[in-house]
């Protein structure tokens, strides 16, 4: 069993007074700059990503799920999507017909809505763009089975304390919330917000009902994962668990963003704490790490657009945060040291390469 660092344990435990700026409503992680202890705990950040990987590897291969291979962030696999922004991005063709076999997947994902956000309101969103996703895929009646699982990794194998585990789901949804109470979590119904609880999945006719899987964090609660009964015309046909880490060393840990919990943290000690630069900074190294160029469309569009961001953020020439982008790339790809094993059509930059590019790329943009 891993246990949180005993700095981590004391931030869940101070209160918020402890851990820096003012969050907003329904307890969404703070928007301003790092401050107080969080750059104490984000030093913490990349042991304890690894330890909830494995973990998580771990109590997969326990269980009888079989890893896959990892695919790219650029998607060329999932026609829905033009970047991999969950595990089941790469897992959607064991759908077909109905889900047969149990697998389980950590991919590297990019969602871009906080660049959206900041390009509509100039403020960072409750989320960042970058981060790794972790998830199983199992049958139709494997809800009960990965709902455990769920309770297993963050309970008895990270440590954290039952109480600060739940399962919210829609009063109606009976075999979810029997799910939860099987697994012995903390289950609570509820009639509001009933969007929070559907998905798409990009398939003609295919949708999900799923529970979240909560934590208690020093601010109170937050969903940190989805089981998902995945349903075709109606018709059950496979269960999904995702996670994503960044939310659960959020809460874990009692840092005051998602984008403090994954490899951005490691721009810190190099004098970048801005919220929107750090997500801007680790979202372009992991399109520069798969050989995107900063063009006026398509990816290079958005990845241009994040090295302009940067620029806005950052004050001085590259060279000067040349440090933290090293940082930041090296971090990204310990990270991915720990992911699946990658398929062949995989090719990623090597760190010192990735900080030279996003150097001469952020020159030539700015």
């Amino acid at each position: 069993m891993v246990r949180l660092p005993p700095y981590a344990e004391a931030v869940r435990t101070a209160g918020p007074e402890a851990i820096g700026p003012e969050i907003g409503p329904a307890g969404a992680p703070a928007t301003g700059p790092a401050t107080g202890p969080v750059p104490t705990a984000a030093q913490g950040v990349p042991d304890t990503a690894v330890a909830v990987l494995e973990e998580f590897r771990g109590a997969c291969l326990a269980s009888g799920y079989t890893e896959r291979h990892r695919r790219p962030v650029v998607s060329r696999h999932d026609p829905s999507v033009r970047y991999t922004n969950s595990t089941i991005s790469v897992l959607k063709p064991l759908l077909s017909g109905g889900v047969s076999e149990r697998a389980f997947l950590v991919q590297p994902a990019l969602r871009l809505r906080n660049l959206d956000h900041v390009r509509r309101t100039g403020e960072m969103s409750p989320f960042g763009c970058s981060f790794m996703s972790f998830g199983a895929l199992g049958p139709s009646g494997d809800a009960p089975g990965l709902t455990a699982l769920a309770r297993d990794l963050l309970v008895d194998r990270l440590g954290i304390p039952a109480h600060d585990v739940r399962l919210r789901v829609l009063a109606d949804d009976l075999d979810l919330r029997e799910a939860g109470v099987a697994a012995g979590l903390d289950v609570a119904p509820t009639t509001d917000t009933p969007g929070a609880f559907r998905h798409v999945f990009g398939m003609p006719g295919v949708t999900g009902r799923n529970a979240n899987v909560a934590l208690r964090g020093p601010r109170g609660w937050s969903d940190v994962a989805n089981v998902i009964v995945i349903e075709e015309d109606g018709r059950a046909i496979g269960v999904e668990l995702a996670f994503g880490v960044n939310m659960v060393l959020t809460q874990a840990m009692g840092l005051a963003h998602p984008v403090l919990a994954g490899p951005a943290a490691a721009a810190l000690a190099h004098g970048v704490s801005d919220l929107i630069a750090l997500d801007a900074l680790s979202s372009a190294a992991v399109l520069a790490m798969e050989g995107v160029r900063p063009v006026a469309r398509g990816r290079g569009q958005n990845y241009r657009s994040l090295l302009k961001l940067l620029g806005e953020r950052t004050n001085g020439p590259a060279e000067v945060w040349r440090p933290a982008a090293l940082a930041v790339a090296a971090a990204e790809e310990r990270l991915r040291r720990h992911a699946s094993p990658p398929a062949d059509d995989v090719d990623e930059l090597p760190p010192d390469q990735l900080a030279g590019t996003l150097e001469a790329d952020l020159d030539r943009v700015c």
